[in-house]
Order: structure tokens, then sequence, then C-alpha cells
């Protein structure tokens, strides 16, 4: 329980602190003021002022916030007009850019991460030809799982006929008839097992039930950073066409709230710590994301009114705005209560067999699985 309330500490303060950082070096490098930096919601625990910016940190550490001086948005009846130092005396693209800074912040701090793990780790081989057919997972109730095959099994043979790399394995299973006869590796050790027709599912004939074991080719640093802002791109692609798929077929999207972002950070801090690193970068790419969608209320919807802002020279009423953040509230509202009802759902009333996901290979991807 304890290392999972740290391991949410750990993986969601970064992305706050980062997004926040983002709004502030924004003011700084646009002349508006920062009355205060907080990291965190509450009681202020330590705080410092330099300048004219109090530092704080607060006791809940969820969240934070930079206050600019100056209201968002002046009022057209105001007596004097904005100070120069203060927020609303900007030109629109200035505040356009103090706003969606946040999430760019995201988009950089997920970029370096995933970098650096390609680095480490060297850039996954998404080539069936070079993958060796080495085994990562066996999903239960498929037929590896009745002739026990086990993580880390290397397949040899399949039918009688010599199985070099993964891409052997599902030409095999693609064109199989009747048994199916497998030599594999284990610790070793030479074995064999053989599946009848009647262990395969009717419904999906084709389907062992087993993931391939991804390899990894090193690259160099300068080539490990251009894949790591690519991932950045590939995510947010992926999550904006998947969303848009959703819709085109009426369905409802998939979505995390917080039970089920926390669920996950407790999962990857038990994996190991490349995996909870990754999702620190995957989590980070979500926040920068969901922050520009143009939601009043969100980065993004205010960065749409000053978009507004340059095209017409003026702002919209104060009332259209008052209107607009309600609606944006509710909104955001009634989107945290359906993503906290399918996590629930989804969490604690999941059926009980389950087959592993099959991803689409990519060769920015951190892991890539095959399922056959």
């Amino acid at each position: 329980m304890l290392l999972s309330i740290l391991a949410v500490l750990v993986a969601l303060s970064p992305i706050v602190i980062i997004h926040e950082f983002g709004h502030y070096i924004a003011c700084r490098l646009t002349g508006i003021r920062v009355n205060e930096f907080s990291f965190g919601f509450g009681k202020i625990l330590w705080h410092k002022k330099i300048g004219d910016t109090d530092y704080q940190v607060r006791a809940i550490p969820f969240g934070g916030f930079v206050e600019p001086a100056g209201p968002m948005f002046h009022p057209q009846d105001a007596p004097e007009p904005p100070k120069p130092y203060e927020f609303a005396a900007k030109k629109w693209y200035a505040k356009f850019f103090m706003v969606v800074n946040g999430a760019l912040f995201n988009y950089l701090l997920a970029g370096i991460i995933f970098g650096l793990l390609i680095y480490i780790q060297g850039r996954p081989i998404t080539d069936t030809t070079q993958l060796p057919a080495v085994i990562e997972t066996v999903a239960e109730g498929y037929p590896a799982a009745k002739i026990d095959l086990k993580p880390g099994d290397k397949i040899t043979e399949i039918n009688g006929t010599a199985v070099m790399n993964w891409k052997d394995v599902s030409d095999a299973l693609a064109t199989r008839e009747g048994a199916l006869h497998l030599n594999y590796e284990r610790n070793g050790k030479n074995l064999s097992a053989t599946i009848l027709p009647q262990d395969f599912n009717e419904k999906e004939p084709k389907i062992l039930g087993i993931t391939v074991q991804m390899a990894f080719t090193p690259v160099s640093w300068w080539k490990a950073a251009g894949w790591g802002f690519y991932q950045c791109y590939y995510w947010t692609k992926f999550s904006l066409v998947s969303l848009g798929q959703s819709f085109a077929r009426k369905k409802a999207p998939e979505l995390a709230g917080p039970i089920g972002i926390v669920n996950v950070i407790h999962q990857a801090a038990h994996r190991g710590l490349l995996d909870f690193v990754f999702l620190i970068a995957m989590l980070s790419v979500a926040v920068g994301m969901f922050n520009l969608f143009p939601i009043p209320i969100l980065d993004g919807g205010y960065a749409v009114v000053y978009l507004w802002e340059g095209l017409t020279h003026k702002l919209p009423t104060e009332k259209t705005l008052n209107i607009a953040v309600n609606c944006g509230l509710y909104l955001l509202i009634l989107l945290v209560v359906y993503a906290s009802y399918s996590d629930i759902k989804r969490i604690f009333f999941k059926p009980k067999a389950a087959i592993v996901e099959t991803q689409e290979a990519n060769p920015s991807q951190e892991s890539t699985h095959v399922q056959d």
C-alpha cells in the first residue's frame, strides 16, 4: 500500500511540476509578473518569496498552480487599463503562448524520457523476421497454456519445419491444419508437445495464445532523441484516432479517470523501474494532450479565446466567457464521473478470462507484442 502511494506521488509530481513550470517560463519570457508558483493545494507548508514571486509547497501534493498578476480577462468597463506587467495587458500571442506552454512542457518531459529509455534499452525490433521466437507471455485458457508453455521458452520447430524467427511461427499457425507439433527449448533442455485440433478455440482456430519477447537494437543518442519525440507524436495520434473511431462507431470511448490512473501506476510500480518511468512519459503525454482540448476551463479553451482575440481584435463579452467557463466545468465533471464509472467497471467487474491484446507494430514503441 505504501509503495503504491509513493508511486502515485513520484509519477504525478514531475508531470505537475513541469506543467506549471512551463506556464512560469512563458510568464517570464513575456514579461508577465508571477505572484505565486505553488506545488500542491491546501495549507502552505513552506514558502519563500524571491523578487515578486512567492514559491510555495502545499499540503496536498496533487496539482499545483501559477498565479500571474492581474485577471485572465480585463473587464471592458474597468476604470483603468491593466498594468504593463499584468497578464491582461499582453498581446494575444503572449497570452496564447502562456496558456499552451504548460502542455508543451509536458510533451518536452515525455520526449526526453522516451528518448532516454530508447537510448538505454535500444530501439525495439518490430520486423518479425528479425525477432527470435521467444515467448514473452502465455494467455490463460488458450492452447499454449494447456501444454504448459512458459515465458522464456524458445520455439525451434513446428510440424517438422525449423523455426528461425517469429514470422515462421505466425506463418505456421496461419497454415495450420490438424494437430500442431512443437519443439522448444527451456533452460537449455529440448522439449516437445502436441496440440490437438480440439484444443484450439473454434472462434480463434489460429490463435496459440502467446506473445513475442521483444528484442532491441542499440541506437545513437541523437537517434534516440528523435525516436523519443516521435513517440509523443505517435501516442497523441493513436489516442485521437481511437477517440475518433469510438465516436464514428457510436461507441463509448475508453477513458481512464483517477481510479484507473492510480491502478495503472500501482501495476507499473510492481513491474519494474523501466515500465514505471515509461508510464510517467505516457501520463505526461496524456496530460499535455488533454489540456490542449478546446474545453473552456482547460488551457486549450483559453487558447481558443486568445486566438479569437487575435483574429477579431477583441475578446468575447464577460457574460459569454462566464457561460463558457460554467459549461466547461460541468463537462469536466461529467467526464470525470464517466471515466470513474468506466474505471470501476473495468477494474472490479472485468471478465475472468482475457487474452493479451494485439498491438500494431510500431518502430517507436517501448514494447510491441504480436499475438499468435
